[in-house]
């Protein structure tokens, strides 16, 4: 004997049956004022660190691209904005370390790198900024095999260990640094013959006499990623609201004229500049 075959339209009916489910249970989560309660509010709150040069800078006179932006977008939406400084912001690649709350922060700026970890606890939209590892040296190139090479990894999650074997691979001996004073001591005293850091890192270095040039490492061994602005998970209707005045502000000329400003562009220049 053979097992009575179910009825060809059972299966269809299950399946209907649970999508009817699913969107009945959907209908009765809470709708997303996210959106709604910032023009209740009237207010735009932003997060951002002490200093992230050239994102964020404590310059009244230049606060920094990001500060620029988040002031444009908060304009864009008729918003007045507030900026709350956290420290912790930027000090670890790792968002969820950085004790953000929700009374705080409607967006979070000036060190939020647009990577899967950062992905993984808040929603992203990607700005003109890049960052990736950059080589510092008198001539603006790396130096030759056997030379000294210091690295200062910072905070931005960069991928260490592809750095650590292409250095190998360069027959370069690296030298860990543990700040931006002694980078550029180092370099200063002739103790290393180049650097190498984050991109943002290195802006906060002040090379005198502009004797040391900036350089991008091989992007097709060191990629670069985006910086972004950072929003909170199902803030969905403020998240569209944001990129719509993004794209307006990139209509008008704003954008470019904010990264041609803080010297955005795929071009490094010298920090001493």
């Amino acid at each position: 004997m053979t097992a009575k075959r179910p009825h060809r339209w059972l299966q269809a009916g299950l399946n209907i049956a649970f999508i009817a489910a699913l969107l009945t249970a959907i209908s009765f989560l809470p709708p997303d004022t996210s959106l709604a309660d910032r023009q209740k509010a009237g207010v735009l709150k932003v997060c951002v660190p002490a200093s992230y040069p050239p994102l964020i800078t404590g310059n009244p006179a230049a606060p920094g691209y990001d500060a620029e932006l988040v002031a444009a977008i908060a304009g864009e939406l008729g918003l007045r904005l507030t900026l709350n400084t956290l420290p912790a912001i930027g000090q670890d690649f790792n968002p969820r370390n950085w004790f953000l709350t929700r009374a705080q922060c409607d967006l979070v700026a000036g060190g939020v790198a647009d990577t899967a970890q950062t992905r993984g606890f808040l929603q992203t939209i990607p700005t003109a900024a890049e960052t990736g590892w950059v080589g510092i040296s008198a001539n603006g190139a790396m130096p030759p095999s056997g030379s000294v090479v210091g690295v200062l990894p910072g905070t931005s999650g960069l991928d260490r260990l592809a750095l650590s074997g292409w250095l190998r691979q360069q027959g370069l001996r690296a030298q860990l640094l543990r700040s931006p004073a002694q980078l550029q001591s180092s370099l200063e005293t002739g103790a290393i013959a180049a650097a190498i850091t984050e991109r943002f890192v290195a802006g906060t270095i002040d090379l005198k006499e502009n004797t040391f040039g900036l350089f991008w490492l091989p992007e097709s061994i060191f990629p670069h990623y985006r910086m972004a602005l950072g929003l909170w998970k199902g803030d969905q209707t403020l998240k569209r609201a944001v990129a719509n005045a993004l794209d307006n502000l990139a209509k008008t000329g704003v954008l470019s004229s904010l990264e041609e400003r803080y010297g955005l562009g795929g071009t490094i220049a010298s920090a001493a500049e």
